[in-house]
């Protein structure tokens, strides 16, 4: 019984010379051709050209069988090109063939040599010919393809949806009038064409008037309930070829209502259809008249641009198509209707539209948008990096706890609080020292300001004088003499109130807001402090602060523990968002008093954030200059390191502030880094307007030094 099976195997190849005469590649044979699970049979040079069908893959193997129905799509692609008349080596259908063996590919993970001349593989496109010419052959050019395609229409009033759906379907089902709207409400029309089922859902005209827009808005709802029951495959969005270009961008809220009603995923499978497509060029700018070719790029441009706009997404490219309904278009013999160019526009847009729904079949069949929304997912959480290093110096830097109004600071006292030359506490024991009575002090009311007999502008008595609330709000203007409000330099303001929780847990909260002619700054920290006893204190707060165009919440705690009389060691955690992408850190600080007056404060931490770490420390010596608490004058030397993806930065800082004369300070500043930045800040405060005054003459004698010298 074996040998009648083959005898029929000889009619097939009747078509073979057809299916591989263009071929440039007659070595060929059956190990070229997609590995789909066959039956076994020896490898002779027309095997490629005797394809299986689908159904001949093993059911348990899934790789097979998506390679098979993949092969299903390849040959119902090339049988509805040629019902439309079409040639398999049409480009629409030649850029549709290679796409999907490339996402065959991506997702097999196979590497495959490059595709010629835009196709994809030589023998699996002449494995997918031959079987469609010999289904066509076998079943017949009118059989049931059983494909369908529902296509939605979208467009502005008067362009020509529904007389383009009367030249589709070869018939008046769609009512249309060149100067008015005739379609009222959405509606759907089915067609049986070629042996497959065309549904168009119809909507009505869109007006591209910004008044329109609740219009545009109802009617867009209205289509959007439609196709819950009928779920489009491609949308078709229509304008007119010989529309000026100063009227597209007045349809960007129309678009932009489009996108807000279905979402800009309603961009990805669509095409644009321009109407009148053999209207004539226009002239160019110089006066010439431009190719019809350079036209269809022009207006193809402009309304590409516009739906990127709206859709917020600049890597759309949607296919462009050509349309004309007009009864005077010129025809071919065949009774066709033919573009200038000399293209027959209806079996283009549908082959164009039939090539889409097929790929977003194979998408859907790979699941390759699943594996892509994954991956871009991944890639932005890998961009959402938030900035560690701003992050870990804020985690190290030291804050105080708050204390009660009243606390004894003798059993828990902060280093900075010892100056120089007055003993410590520490060194004489408590029952032995002396009592320190506190000194009496008496309230004298201050006399009132001397205000001028009548309201005078220039006088800052008016202006500045109110009574100070009881409320405990202090409200101060953060003021920069240099900041683009030359008439009183304030830039902001800062609010400060310090709170009690349940009589015994202080705290404080702060909050600043500034703002210039481009940016805004906005800052808030607030915290409490729990005495659990005289040496172990805890300190929760959160900050928020403005980070480049984001806003960063950060939740911090820390407890410091004073185990000797001489250092205090303290340990938190934090935990901050930005951006959506969470950051943790943990720090660790010991302060140690070397002698009465000096301090040396070290701390280290590390904060991390989509597995990358930041990590660095600091530290700070602190000498105070003089034993009156009054007197702010004092040296800083701190050293800092920070490292951050493999790059290590160093740095140091230096202050120094002295009390010249009763009425002067002098402060300095200086800092350096590994990276060869650095800044140097010299200030100096007086109450002596004479001496503010001649500091201004420094940078005058230094330019006329300099111009002196040539400099």
């Amino acid at each position: 019984p074996a040998p009648p099976a083959p005898a029929p195997a000889p009619t097939p190849p009747a078509p073979e010379p057809t299916a591989v005469q263009n071929a440039p590649a007659p070595t060929q044979n059956a190990s070229a051709a997609p590995a789909l699970p066959v039956q076994t049979r020896v490898a002779q040079p027309p095997a490629p050209v005797v394809p299986e069908d689908e159904l001949s893959a093993d059911p348990g193997d899934k790789e097979a069988v998506t390679a098979a129905k993949l092969q299903s799509l390849r040959v119902n692609l090339l049988r509805i090109a040629t019902r439309l008349g079409q040639s398999p080596r049409n480009t629409v259908v030649a850029q549709v063939i290679y796409r999907l063996e490339l996402a065959e590919q991506l997702k097999s993970g196979k590497k495959q040599p490059a595709a010629p001349a835009g196709r994809g593989s030589t023998s699996s496109f002449d494995r997918a010919v031959a079987l469609a010419e010999r289904k066509e052959k076998d079943q017949g050019a009118d059989s049931d393809l059983g494909f369908s395609c529902t296509i939605l229409l979208l467009g502005k009033s008067g362009t020509g949806k529904s007389s383009t759906i009367n030249s589709l379907l070869g018939e008046n089902t769609a009512a249309a009038d060149a100067f008015r709207a005739e379609t009222k409400k959405v509606r759907m029309v089915e067609h049986k064409m070629h042996g497959m089922t065309l549904r168009l859902i119809d909507t009505p005209g869109l007006q591209p008037s910004s008044s329109d827009i609740s219009y545009n808005s109802k009617i867009m709802a209205d289509a959007k309930r439609f196709t819950r029951r009928h779920k489009p495959d491609i949308v078709l969005y229509f304008d007119r070829m010989d529309q000026p270009a100063r009227v597209d961008l007045a349809d960007l809220p129309l678009l932009k209502t489009i996108t807000a009603t279905f979402g800009p995923s309603v961009w990805f499978n669509a095409i644009v259809v321009l109407t009148h497509g053999s209207s004539a060029p226009p002239d160019g700018q110089n006066g010439q008249p431009i190719s019809y070719e350079m036209y269809f790029a022009q207006r193809s441009h402009v309304v590409q641009q516009i739906i990127r706009q709206a859709a917020g997404d600049m890597r759309l490219m949607n296919p462009v198509a050509l349309a004309e309904n007009h009864p005077m278009c010129r025809t071919n013999r065949a009774g066709e209707r033919v573009l200038p160019n000399g293209q027959v526009w209806m079996p283009q847009l549908l082959l164009l539209c039939f090539a889409s729904k097929i790929l977003t079949e194979a998408n859907s069949l790979l699941n390759l948008q699943e594996q892509n929304a994954k991956a871009a997912k991944a890639a932005a959480q890998q961009q959402k990096v938030p900035p560690l290093p701003f992050l870990l110096s804020n985690l190290i830097t030291s804050r105080k706890p708050f204390k009660l109004v009243g606390d004894d600071d003798d059993e828990y006292d902060d280093a900075s609080d010892i100056i120089l030359g007055a003993p410590s506490p520490y060194d004489v024991p408590k029952d032995q020292q002396e009592e320190m009575l506190p000194p009496k002090q008496v309230a004298v009311p201050a006399p009132d300001p001397q205000l001028p007999p009548s309201f005078d502008g220039e006088s800052v008595g008016h202006r500045y004088r109110f009574l100070e609330p009881q409320s405990q709000w202090m409200v101060r203007p953060i003021v920069e003499a240099h900041g683009w409000d030359h008439e009183s330099g304030i830039e902001g303001f800062s609010v400060d109130k310090g709170f009690v929780v349940f009589n015994k847990h202080p705290g404080n909260m702060s909050g600043q807001l500034t703002k210039d002619k481009k940016d805004s700054n906005v800052g808030f920290e607030g915290g409490v402090s729990v005495h659990h006893t005289k040496k172990l204190v805890t300190t929760a707060g959160v900050d928020v602060q403005t980070v480049g165009k984001q806003l960063a919440y950060t939740a911090r705690g820390e407890t410091r523990w004073k185990f000797c009389a001489v250092n205090k060691i303290a340990a938190g955690l934090s935990a901050s968002l930005v951006g959506g992408a969470l950051a943790l850190g943990t720090k660790l600080e010991n302060r140690w008093k070397v002698t009465p007056g000096a301090k040396l404060v070290v701390s280290a931490g590390a904060v991390s954030a989509n597995k990358d770490v930041a990590y660095g420390g600091n530290c700070e010596a602190i000498l105070r200059h003089s034993d009156d608490p009054g007197n702010p004058n004092s040296s800083t030397v701190g050293m800092s390191f920070m490292n951050w993806r493999g790059d290590v930065a160093l740095g140091g800082n230096a202050m120094s502030s002295i009390t010249l004369g009763k009425d002067t300070q002098l402060t300095a500043r200086a800092n350096l880094n590994s990276r060869g930045a650095g800044q140097l800040t010299l200030r100096a405060t007086t109450n002596e307007r004479l001496q503010l005054a001649s500091l201004g003459l420094v940078p005058l004698l230094a330019a006329l030094i300099g111009r002196i010298r040539g400099d």
